[in-house]
C-alpha cells in the first residue's frame, strides 16, 4: 500500500510534469542555429544570469553557515531563531521586494530619515547604492530571502547529526567552537544541505517575478528576456532558444554546486590535518544575521501597511500629510476575489503536497533510507520557466481547476518533502514496537502514536508548502492565462507598472495570508512540542 502511494506521487507530481515538459526541454531551435548566428544570442543576459546566481549561491551559503554556527552552538537560541523564521519564510518574495523599495529606495524611509538628521539630501539621491531597479537591489532581496530557507534546511539536517559532541571533543583538543564548526560540522553538513543549496542556486537562475520588478530592464536578466519573448515561440523560436540556454546554465550550475561541496570537504580535512594557529573567532557583525533579517521582515510588513494608508506623502517628510483608507475601500472588490483565489489554491495545493510527502517519506523510512532522495526534488533542479513553458504547449492557456491546482501541488511537494525529511526518516520505531506490544496493529500505532508525535513537522511543512503556493506566479500566469488571477499575479502586474502606493496593498495581502498560517501553525508546532 505504502509502496504503491508512494509511486503514484512520484508518477503524478515528478514523472508526469517532467514528461509534459519535454517539448520545453528539448532545445531544437538553440541546436539548429548556424554558428554565424550565435553571435546574435542574449549574452548580456547570460553573463548577467550567471554572475547574478553564481554570487547569490556563494553569499546565501555562506551567511546561511555563519547564521547556523550563532543559532545551534546554543539550544535557548535555536529554538528561537527556528521560531523567528516564520516571519520571513511568511514574507513572499513580490511583498518582500515591494516592501523594502518602500524602505531602501531613493525616496525609501532610510533616505528621509537620513535627510532628517544630517540635511545632508534635500532631494531624492541619484546616485544611491539601492536605485529601484538594478543588478544589485535584485541580488539583495534574493539573498535575504534565501538565507532563512536554507538555514532551516541546515537545522533540519543538524539533528541527525551529534554535532554538540563533536564540538566538545575538539575544545578539548584546545580548538575555538568556530573552528570545531568549520572544520567538523560543516563539511558533514554541506553534502546533506546540498540539494536545497541547489534548488536555490536553480531559483535564483530561473525567477522571473523579482526580476521583473527590481531587476535593470536592458539587458534583463535571461529568465526575464525569455519571458517577455514567449509569444514568439511559433514564429522566431526566441523563447526556446533562451530555454537552451537555460538548461545549459543550470547543468553548469548543479555541477559548480557538486563540485564546490566536494571541494570543501576535501579542504576541510587538509585543514584539520595541519597544524595550525587557531583565528577562527567569529565575526561578532555575522551573529546578527538571522535577527536582522527577521527585524527587516517586519519593517517590510510595517511599511507595506503604512504605505497601504498614506495619503500624499512628499520626500523628504517623515510621515504622511494625512492617512485614508480610500484605497482599501476602492480595491477592495476587486481584491476580495484574488483573495479567494488565492486561498483555495493554496490550502487545497499545500494539503495534497503535504500528503504526498508523507507518502513518499513512510516508504523512505521503512526502508531505512535516511538521506535525502533526489528523485522527489527533482523539479526545483530544473529551472520553473523551462518546466511551466512546456506545460503551456500542452494545455494552453486559459486552464483553472484541477491543471491550475496540479501545478501548484507539483512546486509545493518536493517542499514539504524537505521540510518533513528530516524529523520523519528519524522516528524512533521502538514507539511502535511498544505499541504493537500493548496490542495495537502496526496500522492502528502509525495513527495514534507516529502521527501525533510528528505533527509539529507536519504543521510546519503545510505553512511552507502554504507560502509557496501562494508566491507563484508563473505556472497561474502562464496556465491560467489571466481567467484565475490572484494576489501574485496582480501584485507584480502593478509594480511593474509603476504605482507602488497600490502595489503596496496587494503586497500587504499576499503577505498576510501566509503570516497568518505560519503564526497558527508553528504555535500549535510548538504546543505540541512542548
Amino acid at each position: 500500500m505504502v509502496r504503491a502511494l508512494s509511486v503514484t506521487v512520484l508518477l503524478l507530481l515528478v514523472i508526469a510534469p517532467l514528461t509534459l515538459a519535454v517539448p520545453a526541454l528539448w532545445p531544437t531551435e538553440l541546436l539548429n542555429q548556424p554558428f554565424e548566428r550565435w553571435p546574435d544570442l542574449p549574452w548580456n543576459s547570460v553573463v548577467q544570469a550567471f554572475l547574478l546566481t553564481l554570487f547569490t549561491g556563494l553569499l546565501v551559503a555562506g551567511l546561511s553557515l555563519t547564521a547556523a554556527q550563532k543559532l545551534n552552538l546554543n539550544t535557548r537560541g535555536q529554538s528561537r531563531g527556528v521560531a523567528g523564521l516564520s516571519v520571513v519564510l511568511s514574507t513572499p518574495h513580490v511583498a518582500f521586494a515591494v516592501g523594502l523599495m518602500f524602505l531602501f529606495s531613493p525616496s525609501g524611509y532610510l533616505v528621509r530619515l537620513l535627510e532628517a538628521v544630517t540635511g545632508w539630501l534635500p532631494s531624492p539621491p541619484t546616485g544611491w547604492p539601492l536605485p529601484e531597479k538594478s543588478l544589485v537591489t535584485l541580488t539583495l532581496v534574493l539573498v535575504l530571502k534565501e538565507v532563512p530557507f536554507l538555514l532551516l534546511m541546515a537545522a533540519t539536517q543538524l539533528r541527525q547529526l551529534p554535532y554538540q559532541r563533536w564540538l566538545r571533543q575538539s575544545q578539548s583538543l584546545g580548538w575555538s567552537k568556530s573552528r570545531g564548526w568549520w572544520l567538523l560540522v560543516v563539511p558533514a553538513l554541506l553534502p546533506r544541505i546540498k540539494l536545497p543549496l541547489a534548488a536555490i542556486v536553480i531559483y535564483t537562475l530561473s525567477v522571473v517575478d523579482i526580476p521583473l520588478l527590481l531587476g535593470p530592464n536592458t539587458p534583463g536578466v535571461l529568465a526575464q528576456e525569455v519571458f517577455k519573448q514567449h509569444y514568439q515561440w511559433g514564429r522566431e523560436g526566441a523563447a526556446q532558444l533562451g530555454v537552451g540556454l537555460l538548461l545549459l546554465l543550470a547543468l553548469v550550475f548543479l555541477l559548480i554546486n557538486h563540485g564546490a561541496v566536494r571541494g570543501y570537504v576535501k579542504l576541510a580535512a587538509y585543514w584539520r590535518s595541519r597544524a595550525l594557529k587557531d583565528s577562527w573567532a567569529g565575526v561578532s557583525l555575522l551573529s546578527a544575521i538571522l535577527p536582522g533579517v527577521i527585524l527587516l521582515s517586519a519593517l517590510v510588513l510595517l511599511a507595506l501597511l503604512i504605505n497601504s494608508l498614506a495619503g500624499a506623502w512628499f520626500y523628504p517628510q517623515l510621515a504622511p500629510a494625512d492617512w485614508s483608507p480610500q484605497r482599501w475601500q476602492t480595491e477592495w472588490p476587486y481584491l476580495a476575489p484574488l483573495l479567494w483565489n488565492s486561498l483555495w489554491l493554496a490550502l487545497a495545493s499545500a494539503l495534497l503536497g503535504v500528503l504526498a510527502a508523507v507518502a513518499v517519506l513512510e516508504r523512505q523510512r521503512r526502508r531505512k533510507l535516511t538521506e535525502l532522495q533526489w528523485l522527489p526534488l527533482l523539479l526545483l533542479l530544473i529551472p520553473q520557466l523551462v518546466l511551466v513553458l512546456g506545460w503551456q504547449k500542452i494545455f494552453g492557456q486559459g486552464s483553472q481547476g484541477p491543471v491550475l491546482l496540479w501545478s501548484h501541488t507539483v512546486f509545493c511537494f518536493p517542499y514539504a518533502y524537505l521540510v518533513l525529511h528530516g524529523a520523519w526518516v528519524n522516528f524512533n520505531e521502538h514507539w511502535l514496537y511498544q505499541a504493537q506490544s500493548l496490542g495495537y496493529s502496526y496500522r492502528q500505532a502509525w495513527w495514534r502514536i507516529l502521527l501525533p508525535m510528528l505533527s509539529g513537522p507536519l504543521w510546519i511543512a503545510f505553512a511552507v508548502a502554504f507560502s509557496v503556493s501562494i508566491a507563484q506566479y508563473l505556472p497561474t500566469i502562464w496556465l491560467a492565462g489571466g481567467t484565475l488571477p490572484t494576489l501574485t499575479t496582480e501584485a507584480v502586474s502593478i509594480a511593474s507598472g509603476g504605482d507602488w502606493r497600490l502595489a503596496s496593498v496587494y503586497a500587504l495581502m499576499q503577505a498576510l495570508l501566509p503570516l497568518i498560517v505560519f503564526t497558527l501553525l508553528i504555535r500549535q508546532s510548538l504546543h505540541v512540542k512542548n
